[in-house]
Formats: structure tokens, sequence, C-alpha cells
């Protein structure tokens, strides 16, 4: 694996970090309104420090991480977790994780005097950063280890409906995975949304570009689907959580070539801001690199710390 600051092939994970900075670095007005260019520069020098210190597979599940999307300000948790995993790594794993989010309402959601606005439903803009890192030994007392981190922006076009954008970097060892850069976009509809049980489903294109550690090097670039299913489930004291989502990323000139993904995770409250968090991944991938097994298992517990802030404006 080529180090992170090596741009010797093109632009690396450093120069795709530099973007956002440069963007960040420009001025804003006195009178604007909280806009993409305020979240991107709050949040590009904690993506650059995920890039670099991050030095997963295809799928990340972001369902599980979509903290306090409704409310604005920020709002994040950080993560701390053992895993146990089978398949194409048969030990413990020790990571950790991080998550960042800026969220704003829309203009006229802000000025509405009708009180149509509320808070719990006014359409938002979200952006925000999902960065994890983890490690295990492998054959041979060799440490090895996988990471990855996802950046994305969701306008919300109603209560019902939103847009999103989003760009992703990762790596994984365990997989043979040197590196994966991916970005796409798509629709976010809610179909249920009770007083304890809400259902998303989301649906988009994505284009992919990875390269896969095998004798002579293998570089392949790909369009895909991408798809979920989500469901959440609150207890009626709000101390228990319940998320199962599942994905499906078929590629689009060969539909043969797909991966799943099915996660199931399991919150608990344990004070105002720490909870328990049990999470069963499985993941399969049809058509995965020579000598890596299609499904990967992953039972993994975490302490997962949760914060908001204040509402601006």
């Amino acid at each position: 694996m080529k180090p992170l600051n090596d741009l010797s092939d093109g632009p690396g994970p450093v120069a795709w970090a530099l973007a956002p900075l440069a963007l960040a670095a420009s001025p804003l007005g006195e009178g604007d309104r909280p806009t993409m260019r305020v979240a991107v520069r709050a949040l590009a020098p904690l993506a650059l420090a995920a890039v670099l210190a991050a030095p997963a597979a295809a799928q990340i599940n972001t369902e599980k991480m979509r903290v306090g999307a409704n409310q604005p300000g920020w709002s994040g948790t950080y993560d701390a977790s053992v895993s146990l995993q089978q398949g194409n790594t048969e030990r413990e794993m020790l990571g950790a994780g991080v998550r960042l989010q800026y969220a704003w309402p829309r203009p006229e959601a802000a000025d509405d005097e009708t009180g149509a606005g509320d808070e719990k439903e006014a359409p938002a803009n979200v952006i925000f950063l999902v960065s994890n890192y983890s490690f295990g030994r492998a054959s041979e007392n060799r440490y090895v280890n996988d990471a990855q981190g996802h950046l994305r922006f969701v306008r919300q076009h109603g209560p019902r409906i939103a847009f999103e954008v989003f760009g992703q970097y990762q790596f994984n060892e365990f997989t043979r995975l040197e590196d994966r850069f991916l970005a796409g976009g798509g629709g976010r509809f809610v179909l249920v949304r009770a007083e304890r049980t809400e259902v998303f489903v989301g649906s988009g294109y994505m284009l992919e570009h990875e390269n896969v550690d095998l004798p002579g090097g293998t570089s392949s670039e790909h369009q895909r689907s991408t798809s979920y299913v989500t469901v959440r489930y609150n207890s009626e004291d709000e101390r228990l959580r319940l998320v199962q989502t599942v994905y499906a990323q078929p590629r689009l000139d060969r539909l043969q070539d797909f991966r799943l993904l099915s996660e199931t995770s399991f919150e608990i409250q344990l004070f105002r801001r720490l909870a328990l968090a049990i999470s069963l991944n499985v993941a399969h991938d049809s058509e995965p690199p020579s000598a890596v097994r299609e499904t990967d298992v992953v039972l993994s517990n975490s302490l997962r710390y949760s914060f908001q802030g204040k509402r601006q404006g």
C-alpha cells in the first residue's frame, strides 16, 4: 500500500481533502445565512484529519448514524468498539469512530411566522462526516487495519422527500482493498413516520474506483446503483433504539456483480449522553477479489457518546 501522501499517480487523499479546505477559506458575507460553505468550513479540518489519520467494505451504513437530523445546529457521536469477525478474518478487532453533523433550516422554514417551521418537522439542510478506523492481528502476527471516511450532504425538500450527494474514501487490508474512492447521489423517502417507528427507503447512483492488492495490481472503475431500506424503532421511554438497514449495490452493466449489506443495531441509553450499541453486520460481495471470501460477519459492541450543540440564530 502506497503512503497516503504519495501524489505521484495523480490526486490522492490529501489532494481531495485540500479541495474543501480551499472552499472553506473563501470569505463569507456578514449577512449570509448558514450555507453549505459554513458547514464545509467547519467540517473540512476534521475531514482532513480523518483522511490523514486513517493511513471497510464498499458499503458503509450511515443510516444508524443520522443523529438529530431535524434539529438545527451541531450534533455528533464518538464510538469505541470491540468486534468479533468471521469470514475473511476470524479474530477480534478494536475500533473507534466519529460522526459530526451540522444542520440548518431552509430560509422559507426559518422565516415562517405561522409556526409551520416546527423544529421536529422543519425541512433542513444537513451535512455530516462519518469516519471509522479498526485494526486486528492477522496471520504471522501481522497487524492489519481498515478505515473509511464518508461525507454526505442532504437537502430536505419536504417532510418526506430529500436528495443527497456523497463522497467516500476507504481501504481494507483484511479484504486486500488498497483504496476505494466513490461519489454519487440519490433520493431518500419516508414511508412510515409514527410515534415510535419510522421506515425510510433510498435509491441512487454512484461511481467507484478501486485498487486491489493482488500480484500485478488490479484497478477498476464501475457504475453502481445503490438502494436501501431502513426501519427504526424507539421504545416509549426512548431508552432503547433498534435500527435495521439493508443495502443493495448492483453493477449497472453486470447485475450479477452485486454487494449486499444487512446491519442490525441495538442501542441502550445508559446515561443522558452515553449509550451501549450492539451491531450485527453481514456483508456479501458476489464477485470478491481472488482469495477473498464472499461473506463477512461482524458482531461489535461499542460505547457511544452523543452531543447536541446549541441552536444557531
